[in-house]
């Protein structure tokens, strides 16, 4: 069974009737939806923008004292600012929309219940959407929201006491990654997009925490990044995810087969592609 651990619901881009079209043609069962972090976001695809992409990765893996303030300056005054645009990011994620989606198709969805912890009552508010149908952890992101990993104490401890894992967008704060291992060591922990930004250092620390994963979504990788974070953590500890719809040119054309082409290009046996796709994340929600 193939399951997408990372895609966020925000049909301004795409319909869940297109996403499930598209989970179908890749042989996707079931996707894990997160409410959407800022408003519609389409990317142009041009030369430039692929050089400052390319220019990105390479300050983050080589130049982190560059690297590192160029990726929290994405994130100013509650924007998110991308090739020279800005996108207005939501302080409150709207859960609603997922607790709707699984509703509707409760066989072909899971959800996040994602928090902010510097709105009150946030805990409380997850703790409600965790009892509803399909929820299965807690997505953080405190790059977007922009504060320390400390925030998530209570959440933390909510979901190492209950059992489920925790998915979290990391900032560059310093050893932020180290810190649930750490603190919370039966905490399950998800770090999205490799462990960006941290990455190799990310990588080469969790490789022998057994409750530490990292998922595979999102532009920000290359196939040669998630080879070499498979080639470092091992077929058990990756998932994959896709971190649609973000990335799209326009509306409902997401090209779902692109970040599933990155798994099916590793150079690994197949079946541990199949634990990447699908088994290592059942098993990470007791669902295997």
């Amino acid at each position: 069974m193939i399951v997408d651990c990372h895609f966020h619901i925000d049909e301004t881009m795409l319909t869940l009737e297109k996403m499930i079209e598209g989970m179908d043609q890749n042989d996707v069962t079931k996707t894990a939806l997160i409410a959407p972090m800022n408003e519609t976001m389409f990317e142009v695809d041009s030369t430039i923008q692929h050089h400052i992409q390319n220019l990105f990765r390479f300050l983050i893996l080589h130049v982190p004292p560059i690297g590192f303030p160029i990726y929290d300056g994405l994130v100013r005054d509650g924007f998110f600012n991308l090739y020279g645009r800005s996108y207005k990011i939501y302080k409150k994620p709207n859960n609603d929309l997922v607790a709707a989606a699984i509703r509707l198709f409760p066989d072909r969805f899971l959800g996040w219940a994602a928090v902010n912890p510097k709105i009150p009552e946030s805990v409380e508010e997850v703790e409600y959407f965790l009892k509803q149908p399909g929820f299965i952890g807690v997505k953080a992101h405190p790059f977007m929201h922009q504060y320390s990993i400390r925030a998530l104490d209570p959440v933390a401890a909510m979901c190492e006491a209950k059992g489920i894992p925790m998915i979290i967008h990391l900032s560059s704060e310093r050893d932020s990654y180290k810190y649930f291992p750490e603190q919370y060591p039966e905490l399950k922990v998800i770090y999205a997009h490799a462990g960006l930004p941290f990455w190799r250092k990310l990588w080469k620390y969790t490789r022998d925490k057994s409750n530490v994963f990292v998922d595979t979504s999102s532009d920000y990788l290359t196939p040669s990044i998630v080879q070499e974070a498979v080639d470092t953590l091992g077929y058990r500890k990756i998932l994959y995810g896709c971190d649609g719809p973000y990335g799209m040119k326009q509306f409902n054309q997401d090209d779902y087969g692109e970040k599933r082409s990155w798994i099916d290009s590793l150079q690994i046996p197949v079946l541990q592609k199949e634990y990447i796709l699908g088994k290592n994340f059942l098993e990470l929600i007791d669902s295997f």
